[in-house]
């Protein structure tokens, strides 16, 4: 059995049900994408349930799930990566995104190096938390066209 941890919900959820969420979010945002049947190392990436209209998709965790993340990227219009500063990746690092007015828009807790976010166009605030310290970078959100691309790295060892 996979570790998975939906966002909005404490509450236990059958593998059934999980993927059923799973699909759910692929027929929802990337319609294209269900050319491929999902693998078990792909269970093991994390979809947001949308807060305020914002949808999420953390993992990469092994190189099939990797794989599996970087087929549903074009569906999201920012992707983070998480890394160590020697390149290793970094999972369960805590996020935020914010608007210029310092609103929170979508927060949450990484499943693995690879955060994917569906943001209306608009300028950001991104912040991470990598061992004990907060991290931000302003990013540019388009409607179309190329996905914004920023990467954290930790600062110590």
């Amino acid at each position: 059995m996979t570790n998975f941890r939906p966002v909005s919900s404490g509450k236990a959820q059958t593998r059934y049900g999980r993927l059923g969420f799973i699909a759910m979010v692929v027929v929802l945002q990337c319609a294209p994408a269900l050319a491929f049947e999902l693998d078990d190392a792909a269970k093991s990436n994390v979809a947001s349930s949308p807060q305020a209209g914002v949808s999420w998709l953390s993992g990469g965790v092994g190189d099939e799930a990797m794989t599996e993340m970087r087929k549903l990227s074009a569906a999201y219009n920012v992707h983070l990566m998480l890394t160590g500063p020697r390149g290793n990746y970094l999972a369960g690092i805590p996020f935020s995104v914010s608007r210029r007015s310092g609103q929170v828009t979508v927060s949450g807790v990484t499943e693995g190096p690879l955060l994917y976010l569906k943001l209306p166009a608009g300028r950001y605030q991104i912040a991470v938390e990598i061992d004990g310290a907060w991290q931000s970078r302003r990013v540019q959100a388009l409607a179309s066209g190329p996905a914004a691309k920023v990467r954290f790295v930790a600062k110590g060892e």
